[in-house]
């Protein structure tokens, strides 16, 4: 051990230990294995260190490792121990000054704290607590030297004095009076300096490797909001500052966020920091070394309204000029409601998004895959988010910043809802602007509720808005309706992807009957029921017997059954499964098709099979009063997006650069096989249901026509595909090489024909439609309107029956997210009359 003693009496007695007396006095963090923690008695009196102990958190990792004990090492006052690293190439001079080698806890770089503790309570700490700080370089290529002798479980820079690389000319001596160093002293600027014009500081150059800069700054600035808890690991502790009076260029941001521990700090506080300009994520912040308080307080910051200026290239960098700022975004900013609060899938918590001027779009509603159209609308996606946040992490049904969210308004029902379509009022949404996960984020600072949105253009409808006519048909999938858990039938894989609980279950049922009560069609395919039976232990009976007790009678349902069909028999081989209602005075059933779909089976290297299937197109042919030819009405739901099809693990495009998801060919297939199918089968045609296809992916091109894809465009079914069966019981469709798919079958999108830029699902911040009533050219002339009707996509996740995320927010039996899918429905006249 090494002492370094300027007065200290002649015999220096063990004495019972002083917790305040032991302290790390310095870290050397120098180049390669030049790593070393020093330990200091800064008492007045022997102490043995039993039941201290040395520990690191790598990488703010959040677990304490290391667990290097000083139990058995005494300590007379002002004397030190050193534990560092051996692998140092034989550096005698680092060496000598080391008591004990230990390559485990003398293994960090310049984001790894160090604490000390004592019987398991931290003592004294380098470095910020990461529970509730990101990770950062806080002594990277450096040594510390303690000056101020007092332990300190809040890492505070100002205790100690920094040296450069490789410095470690006073490790294992301790001086036996500490003294303050001097205070940093920074360079005079503005926020607005640091903040500079463009997308980081001036004083830094992410683009080379540059993200701090290499002086201080000392900036004097009113806390607009103190943040006294990280969020998530990307809103860390510390506080936002703003100019108090700008400098007249809407260039550049007059707020700034502060990195640094606020302690005492109240917002209207004018401070100074001293610290490096530092992008953390490419969010220009300040890394302070040290905060004062000049003693002005209560100064108020009025909100700016975010606007758009002529030289903004797009909305992003709108938002950029911003950064740090409190702000309004108010009906000024023009903004839309693109994603109610929900969960986000990057930060792992619930927010909101607003997009610039309108909702958006998937880039495959009204763009041909990978197309030009396709590629600009998804950048202009990304242009022009804004997600909404609250500094704290929100509880399961709460939106922190609106307090009557979800309320009863006494009719069983609430009027206190955000829909997607929504813009803001002039009050809007006042809070700070953030940046990460490479998006801009408003985190609200003020309550808001109903009055901050304009619901003009999105208020919920009662009902369909479409002109009757002789017949209405409906496509609904109602999110997987399930009666086994209680006291249906089981489906063929005895699984249950529907309510949890017997609460939930009443819920959901009561849900789906109020929006097929108001949907009031003739004909409605099902979608996503419960593949068990058609019985009295069936979804379907039970759902048509719970909507009949709300009708009268001459217009009640029922069930298009398959002739063969006992009654008790499943259709195809899923858990759901799609079916037709309708009522008997408006058509009456002729025939019932079940249409088996495309499997695929696929033999892998290993003598494997990659397999995958699809629900079958239950159709019905119906004759309609006034209709010369039977209606044949066939309900689908093709393959999901989200499980994959061999393309997708063993073909050329395993990372989606179309962005059509998972299984594109595979439903290509099914359009195919569907329309060939249909083709044989003689009457008007209407294809419907869940296609889980945008507006022109491959299998609508295929259904619909070519029109709008850019020349040559090529559609491809998927390889190994058989009907009825696998490879061995089943009839092969498209072989080794799958197929080019050169043929289009004419039907057309009713609803996007009369109603454009409709949509009926919603995913992260994107619209679009997956659910289709499609007629043939025939039939065209029959229809006198359509509709998609908005109650479920536009609406909340946390209006759904299920309460698994939802907390105690109300739930309610009406229509509104009866389903994440919104119905579609059209009319027909066939009279003359």
């Amino acid at each position: 051990m090494n002492k370094f003693i300027l007065s200290l009496c002649g015999s220096a007695l063990l004495s019972s230990h002083a917790i305040a007396d032991i302290i790390i006095s310095e870290v050397a963090e120098g180049t390669g294995y030049h790593k070393a923690i020093e330990i200091g008695n800064v008492g007045d009196s022997t102490v043995t260190l039993n039941g201290y102990q040395l520990q690191l958190n790598v990488n703010f990792g959040g677990n304490w490792t290391g667990d290097y004990s000083l139990d058995g090492i005494t300590l007379a006052p002002y004397e030190t121990y050193v534990v560092g690293n051996g692998n140092t190439n034989n550096d005698s001079d680092f060496l000598s000054r080391l008591d004990d080698i230990n390559n485990t806890i003398a293994n960090f770089n310049g984001d790894d704290p160090i604490r000390l503790t004592y019987n398991g309570n931290t003592v004294d700490m380098v470095g910020p607590d990461p529970e509730f700080n990101d990770r950062q370089n806080f002594n990277k290529d450096i040594t510390l030297v303690r000056r101020s002798y007092t332990p300190n479980t809040n890492w505070d820079i100002n205790q100690w004095e920094v040296r450069n690389t490789n410095d470690w000319s006073d490790l294992g001596y301790l001086d036996q009076e500490g003294t303050t160093p001097p205070p940093v002293e920074g360079i005079p600027a503005t926020i607005m300096e640091l903040q500079g014009e463009g997308a980081w500081s001036p004083y830094t150059d992410p683009s080379n490797g540059i993200y701090e800069s290499e002086d201080y700054f000392a900036v004097t600035g009113i806390v607009t909001h103190v943040q006294e808890q990280k969020l998530g690991n990307d809103l860390l502790v510390g506080f936002f500052m703003q100019d108090q009076f700008g400098d007249g260029n809407p260039k550049t941001s007059e707020g700034i966020f502060v990195n640094a521990q606020p302690a005492g700090l109240e917002t209207g506080d004018e401070v100074t920091v001293v610290g490096k300009v530092y992008e953390h994520y490419y969010w220009t912040q300040l890394n302070a070394a040290s905060v004062e308080a000049t003693g002005v307080k209560d100064v108020t910051i009025t909100p700016t309204t975010i606007e758009t200026i002529p030289s903004d290239l797009n909305f992003e960098q709108t938002l950029e000029r911003y950064e740090g700022m409190l702000v309004r975004v108010n009906d000024q900013t023009d903004m839309r409601v693109t994603r109610t609060f929900g969960f986000d899938y990057s930060a792992y918590r619930n927010n909101m998004v607003l997009s610039y001027q309108t909702v958006n779009y998937h880039p495959n509603q009204f763009n041909a895959p990978l197309s030009e159209g396709a590629i600009e609308q998804d950048e202009l996606n990304q242009d022009r988010r804004l997600f909404v946040e609250s500094p704290v992490k929100a509880s399961d049904g709460v939106v922190p910043w609106y307090e009557n969210f979800a309320q009863d308004n006494g009719t069983g029902t609430t009027d206190d809802y955000i829909r997607v379509g929504a813009s803001l009022s002039s009050q809007g949404l006042t809070g700070v602007i953030g940046y990460s996960y490479n998006e801009y984020r408003l985190y609200v600072l003020e309550p808001a509720g109903a009055q901050a949105f304009d619901h003009y253009q999105s208020l919920r409808p009662t009902q369909p808005d479409v002109v009757s006519g002789d017949l209405s048909v409906a496509s609904f999938n109602v999110e997987n309706f399930f009666t086994s858990p209680f006291g249906g039938r089981d489906n063929p894989l005895n699984q249950n992807r529907g309510a949890e609980t017997y609460e939930e279950y009443q819920i959901q049922l009561d849900k789906i009957v109020s929006a097929l009560v108001a949907l009031d069609a003739d004909i409605v395919g099902l979608i996503e029921i419960e593949n068990n039976g058609f019985d009295e232990q069936s979804a379907i009976d039970t759902l048509v017997n719970a909507l009949n007790s709300q009708l009268p009678k001459k217009k009640q349902y029922r069930i298009a059954k398959p002739k063969k069909n006992d009654g008790e028999g499943y259709v195809g081989t899923d858990a759901i499964t799609n079916k037709i209602i309708y009522r008997k005075k408006a058509a009456k059933v002729k025939a019932i098709d079940v249409i088996e779909m495309p499997q695929q089976h696929v033999l892998l290297e290993d003598g494997s099979y990659k397999r995958a299937y699809q629900r079958d197109a239950f159709t019905a042919t119906f004759k309609v009063k006034g209709a010369k030819k039977p209606l044949i009405v066939s309900t689908n739901h093709f393959k999901s997006k989200g499980s994959t099809c061999w393309e997708d693990e063993q073909g050329t495009q395993p990372n989606d650069p179309d962005l059509q998801g998972s299984c594109e060919r595979f439903r290509v297939s099914a359009a195919y096989h569907l329309a060939e199918t249909l083709g044989d089968m003689k009457g008007y045609k209407i294809v419907m249901g869940d296609l889980n296809s945008y507006g022109l992916e491959d299998p609508m091109l295929v259904l619909t026509d070519r029109k709008s894809a850019p020349k040559g465009y090529e559609t491809f079914a998927a390889r190994n595909t058989y009907i009825g069966g696998d490879e061995t019981t089943g009839q092969p469709l498209h072989g080794d090489n799958g197929a080019k798919i050169k043929k289009s079958y004419g039907y057309i999108d009713i609803v996007e024909s009369l109603k454009p830029h409709s949509y009926s699902y919603s995913y992260n911040d994107t619209v679009g439609t997956l659910d289709y009533v499609l007629v043939d050219k025939q039939l065209e002339k029959f229809v006198i309107d359509a509709q998609v009707w908005p109650i479920n996509a536009v609406e909340s996740t946390l209006f759904e029956y299920s309460s698994k995320y939802s907390g105690d927010l109300p739930k309610y039996g009406d229509a509104y997210r009866s389903s994440d899918h919104d119905p579609a429905i059209v009319t027909f006249k066939f009279s003359k009359k």
